[in-house]
């Protein structure tokens, strides 16, 4: 192929990139259906909830509402984007109170923001890890004392961590998250009273919210459907960039592209479970584009299967493979690959 025909290839794509996103981005009218069927179906959960509280049929609709406080989460998290909908004031104010419901600040979405700018660069200049699941390489691993190996083992298990973890952070840690965005590289620049003002109105709600359910006696119900939320959510971030190959790289090499294409999944869900993980699975093309909403993400990349071979590198990953992901917890820097605790030798 000529340097002419090649040029011609990157124009067109760029193109038809530009003409997909005008065809799939956000609407009022895709939005306001969307949002309104999750508040139907999540007010009948909460319903179900109160109608059977103290019986121990309560555990179903407990179970339906964990599934939808992962929907909720996602609606939240494409407001942070700006992409759930076309009015910026509309996603913050949508932003704000299904981040109530999750337990999570709406400025979440600056640090989510500073993951999408630096998911697979290891020389960022915001100083964030390039993969927000992978805390030490193989050599720092293998550096370590034998009772902080055995430490970080048993915190890092499936076992321990998606019990406990997932929980406690939206619990208790994402109370006191401001802290962390006032003293570190962001790719978004707020005011100190701003993000304090958010963190104290969110703390503030939430604690309404809680002692709501107390009143009505459903508080421990909604804990767990919270439980289930956080630990299938942390479950998807995981698999969402933990697989082989990885894609690990620098500022000179490193584009929004690769980051969608070759360094986020496309997790092959269950058809009765896609509601609920509300399009986040084909996150190869949210990390390309974050500006088009999870209502239409599948239909996004269903039209550009059927047209083109641009997904084909995409790594698309089975259930089977995102369970056993959850194991992979270090970078190996010597094969390239990510490994479990009891690879190394």
């Amino acid at each position: 192929m000529n340097l002419n025909a090649m040029i011609y290839d990157i124009y067109m794509s760029q193109i038809n990139e530009a003409q997909l996103f005008m065809k799939y981005k956000s609407s009022y009218a895709a939005a306001s259906y969307d949002f309104c069927k999750h508040v139907a179906y999540t007010s009948v959960a909460f319903y179900a909830i109160w109608l059977l509280r103290g019986s121990y049929w309560s555990i179903f609709p407990a179970t339906l509402l964990g599934l939808l406080n992962v929907k909720t989460f996602i609606i939240f998290h494409d407001c942070g984007h700006q992409s759930y909908t076309p009015s910026k004031l509309l996603n913050t104010l949508l932003g704000i109170i299904t981040g109530v419901l999750v337990g999570t600040p709406y400025s979440w979405s600056v640090r989510h923001d500073t993951h999408h700018a630096t998911n697979g660069n290891i020389e960022n200049k915001y100083d964030w890890r390039y993969n927000e699941h992978i805390y030490y390489t193989v050599g720092e691993y293998k550096a370590m004392s034998p009772r902080k190996q055995q430490l970080f083992q048993w915190f890092i298990s499936p076992e321990i961590f998606y019990i406990f973890m997932p929980l406690l952070n939206f619990l208790v840690l994402e109370r006191f998250s401001v802290i962390k965005l006032l003293y570190r590289k962001t790719r978004q620049t707020y005011h100190t009273t701003h993000l304090i003002t958010e963190q104290l109105v969110h703390n503030t709600l939430f604690g309404l919210f809680m002692y709501g359910l107390w009143q009505y006696e459903i508080l421990y119900l909604w804990l767990l459907s919270l439980w289930i939320a956080s630990n299938i959510g942390v479950m998807l971030f995981h698999n969402q960039h933990t697989f082989n190959p990885p894609y690990i790289t620098t500022d000179d090499t490193w584009t929004v592209k690769d980051s969608g294409i070759k360094g986020s999944s496309y997790i092959d869900i269950p058809i009765w479970l896609k509601y609920f993980t509300g399009g986040i699975e084909y996150h190869h093309i949210h990390h390309m584009n974050s500006k088009i909403p999870g209502y239409n993400l599948q239909r996004y990349h269903e039209e550009v299967v059927k047209t083109s071979t641009v997904f084909d590198e995409v790594y698309q990953m089975s259930m089977r493979e995102f369970y056993y992901n959850l194991w992979l917890v270090l970078y190996d820097e010597n094969t390239s690959r990510y490994v479990r605790c009891r690879d190394i030798l």
